[in-house]
């Protein structure tokens, strides 16, 4: 057989083989498309959802934050107000006391028991400190509550 008979009889079989592997590449590069842009919608909403995750969980902190921001500042105010008070002689402390004797039998006593002026400046101090760190602590555990422990 010659090299023209045998040309001829294998045109046919290698312009379908270059037919069928075109065919073929075009049906990978289609699939390998549909995939990539599949793989590439689930990315995409993903990041929305982590973002919108990450927005809802910035919201939450921010009315924590604010939550007790208003607690402190509430405790603050009634530490001022009993404060005012106490100075204005609208409210007094009371506690145990022993009151100085007479000097003399039979006498009254000259005054009635009270704090001094730094006893009353470290009580309130004390209260406004206990107060402060009790909204601090309260604050903190609900934060790792909701935002660390499952949250």
């Amino acid at each position: 057989m010659t090299w023209l008979a045998l040309a001829k009889r294998l045109a046919p079989v290698l312009i379908g083989i270059a037919i069928g592997a075109a065919v073929n590449g075009w049906r990978l590069s289609s699939e390998f498309n549909a995939e990539r842009a599949q793989i590439e919608r689930e990315a995409k909403e993903s990041v929305q959802a982590a973002m919108a995750q990450a927005e809802a969980k910035k919201a939450e902190l921010a009315q924590l934050d604010a939550k007790y921001t208003r607690e402190l500042n509430d405790a603050q105010a009634e530490i001022d107000r009993l404060t005012d008070d106490l100075a204005a002689g609208r409210k007094r402390l009371r506690l145990n006391a022993v009151c100085e004797p007479a000097t003399s039998p039979g006498e009254p006593d000259a005054a009635a028991p009270r704090l001094n002026d730094s006893a009353k400046r470290d009580y309130l101090r004390l209260r406004e400190r206990i107060s402060t760190a009790t909204t601090q602590i309260l604050g903190l555990q609900e934060y790792i509550r909701t935002q660390c422990v499952g949250g």
